[in-house]
């Protein structure tokens, strides 16, 4: 196990924010795992997961050990004549995954194209799109606990998903760390085009898998920066369920508001017509600022401070309480 000391997180964390770590480690086998454990006991630190660094807001200086997952990995467990059930190593990159999927003909993931990270922080955050959350294709989730040094796979029940929301983000999860993750996948597709984008695109024709997976990068590319040219973190904000009471006060003022029915009677209205509304698109605040062509997406301006991300957040989420009497809830992680 290769430990360096002082180790700044900049080139890991797609947001770009300085930050150094008292420890890094990067960890290609889970056999080192326990070593792991007995250096974080013995220096009587923390031990923080990094993954694809998609999903972070980093502090100048993180006193724990961080680990960057980099477990490789995929295989088959078992087949029917109509599924197939795949374990992916934590560490592999999301979208490489989604893709190779359609590629062996496995499918339903497709929605899920070019969503940034890691398998690994697809159930924590349980990452949906298009109309497609993960956690309907996950049926286990493995792991390892640094607190007791034991494994625990949990089933899909057990993970407790919600939206963007699992039992991974608890604090009885703090030391857990997600090793793989099972997926039982559709071996005849069955592309889920109900979300309005996709809906227009495939109006009058077939969707195949590989198109749906197409049409969501390309739409996911249009309306999100690219990290390697404007560091950001994606979507800032989660979508906001409220009452149908709530939705039906909201449209006498905002004719023209966004919302999406759920199961429970509640629905989901679009964070970002939100902020666009409340004219912060392409607001700064010191080195930030939200994207100019998305209003939902915070962005880097260039040596972004930690502070200035606090500061916007905090006036974005009083403007929206005050003038729709909604609350937002911020998407990313704050280490």
């Amino acid at each position: 196990m290769n430990v360096q000391v002082d180790f700044n997180l900049l080139p890991f964390n797609t947001f770009k924010l300085n930050s150094v770590a008292r420890y890094f480690v990067e960890l290609t086998s889970k056999a080192e795992l326990a070593e792991l454990t007995k250096f974080s006991k013995d220096k009587k630190l923390p031990i923080r997961i990094l993954g694809g660094g998609s999903n972070l807001i980093l502090p100048e200086k993180i006193e724990a050990i961080v680990v960057k997952n980099v477990l490789m990995g995929t295989r088959v467990l078992m087949e029917t004549s109509d599924t197939v059930l795949i374990s992916c190593a934590s560490g592999m990159n999301w979208h490489q995954f989604v893709m190779s999927t359609i590629a062996n003909g496995h499918f339903g993931l497709e929605n899920l194209a070019l969503i940034p990270g890691t398998v690994g922080g697809a159930p924590i955050q349980n990452i949906g799109a298009y109309g497609i959350e993960v956690n309907r294709f996950i049926t286990q989730v493995h792991g390892y606990d640094f607190e007791t040094g034991s494994t625990k796979t949990l089933t899909t029940n057990e993970c407790q998903f919600d939206y963007r929301h699992s039992i991974f983000k608890t604090p009885a999860y703090k030391n857990f760390f997600i090793t793989s993750v099972d997926f039982q996948l559709l071996k005849k597709a069955n592309p889920v085009v109900t979300y309005a984008e996709l809906a227009h695109a495939f109006s009058g024709k077939t969707a195949t898998a590989g198109l749906v997976a197409e049409k969501v990068i390309e739409v996911r590319q249009k309306k999100l920066p690219d990290v390697a040219v404007i560091p950001n973190v994606g979507s800032f904000f989660k979508n906001p369920l409220v009452t149908a009471q709530q939705v039906d006060q909201l449209k006498k003022s905002t004719p023209d508001l966004v919302s999406y029915p759920q199961p429970d009677g509640r629905f989901k209205l679009a964070a970002g017509q939100l902020i666009d509304k409340l004219g912060f698109k392409g607001h700064k605040q010191g080195s930030v600022g939200m994207y100019e062509k998305q209003a939902l997406v915070m962005v880097n301006l260039g040596n972004g401070r930690r502070e200035d991300v606090v500061a916007l957040v905090e006036r974005v989420q009083q403007a929206c309480l005050s003038v729709y009497g909604v609350s937002l809830e911020v998407e990313p992680i704050f280490w």
